[in-house]
């Protein structure tokens, strides 16, 4: 910070009073350099999440006929990758909050190391300590944080970080020693943590939204949170994971989850709320959720062959809608714009539905390539829409800086 602030008062010195603008310009540019300065954890790290996810799955349908990296053939690592890299990516850039620059370029570095060294596969073991390192930073500044909160309800979600946290390093070091079945196992079921965390981090989203969107119609909506669903959801879908080696009651459990989360979605009434779009879309992201668990649950409970087919529809459906609505959302109000007038939410969530349902389709027709490779597209093209969007907000806000 010292040469920066030696630059800055020696180029002030000596610039002449038509210079000042070309002044303020260098200051800001030294901004963004690493140092003191705050800066908000979504700005690097949704266009990290955003860029990671447009190439990842592509990389993995050309791995599977030898044109990629030959780890991302291997389901287990394309769904570690995609659960434990691109959503813990997100967790972070949403819950992080502003941070120092120094100690968020730490974050990234320890982010993308982890990602690089897991699919180059030179050192296994230096990717299991870079995500081992990242989550424990991670959690040692989330957990306390979150903590704080008095009803147990938000406080639940600490132990579901905490576990996701933990869960990544214990099924990293898992496939060191190549039991791929435990692994695959554990990756299976961690699915329902991640769906949980989606429900909460969905309602809390909606909830507040819908109501805004009620009051300006001059209405009022009653049912908001949803306290009791939401108990309910927290205490079915835990339920669910814990009785994992009972897989009749684990689906019971998580039919009962779909259920309560589509009940809960019936109750926003979204028909009211057809001029929002970006809440409609928000709606079908959680109307994914609600199916995917429904989905999941008859599996478990019958038996079926179709587990990953269910587990899809939960992380291109449901993942997929909710990480780039939230996304977007979340940038456009951080610069101070109205998510309802982007139409390109309505245009990328109309994308991951097509990836979703090309997804599905492929595990259930004989032109399974095909399938795959549309579903591949579609989510790379959504989710490079939603970099667009990003990445045109982040270049408007240091535009007008610069000014």
């Amino acid at each position: 910070m010292h040469y920066q602030r030696s630059l800055i008062h020696c180029v002030q010195g000596i610039a002449s009073e038509g210079g000042r603008r070309s002044v303020i310009r260098l200051k800001r540019a030294l901004e963004w350099l690493p140092g003191k300065t705050k800066t908000h954890a979504h700005q690097w790290f949704f266009m990290a999440a955003c860029i990671y996810a447009i190439l990842m799955v592509p990389l993995a349908m050309l791995a599977r006929h030898g044109y990629g990296p030959a780890v991302l053939a291997a389901p287990t690592v394309h769904a570690f990758e995609m659960l434990f890299g691109f959503v813990l990516a997100l967790i972070t850039g949403y819950l992080l909050g502003p941070l120092p620059k120094n100690q968020l370029l730490l974050f990234l570095l320890l982010w993308l190391l982890a990602r690089v060294l897991g699919v180059i596969a030179i050192a296994d073991w230096l990717a299991l300590i870079s995500n081992a390192v990242f989550v424990a930073l991670l959690a040692w500044h989330l957990l306390p944080r979150l903590w704080v909160a008095k009803k147990w309800r938000n406080r639940t979600l600490v132990p579901l970080l905490g576990l996701i946290c933990s869960l990544t390093v214990v099924i990293a070091l898992i496939g060191q020693f190549d039991d791929y079945r435990l692994q695959r196992t554990l990756l299976g079921e961690s699915v329902q943590l991640f769906a949980l965390l989606m429900l909460f981090m969905g309602g809390r989203m909606l909830a507040p939204a819908v109501a805004g969107e009620f009051y300006r119609q001059g209405m009022e909506l009653e049912a908001r949170v949803q306290p009791q669903i939401e108990a309910g959801l927290i205490v079915t879908l835990t339920a669910a994971f814990l009785l994992a080696s009972v897989p009749t009651l684990s689906g019971v459990m998580l039919i009962i989850g779909g259920l309560l989360a589509a009940i809960r979605l019936i109750r926003w009434q979204l028909w009211h709320c057809l001029a929002r779009p970006d809440l409609i879309c928000l709606g079908v992201g959680y109307g994914w959720l609600a199916l995917g668990l429904l989905s999941l649950g008859w599996v478990k409970l019958t038996g079926s062959d179709h587990l990953g087919t269910a587990v899809h529809v939960i992380t291109v459906g449901a993942l997929g809608t909710l990480a780039a609505n939230v996304m977007v959302r979340v940038t456009l109000l951080q610069v101070k714009q109205y998510p309802s007038r982007i139409p390109q939410i309505v245009i990328m969530t109309g994308i991951m539905a097509i990836a979703a349902i090309a997804r599905i389709s492929a595990d259930l027709s004989l032109y399974r390539e095909m399938f795959l490779a549309i579903a591949a597209v579609a989510w790379s093209m959504s989710f490079l829409l939603c970099l667009y969007v990003i990445f045109d907000c982040q270049t408007r806000v240091l535009s007008r800086k610069s000014l």
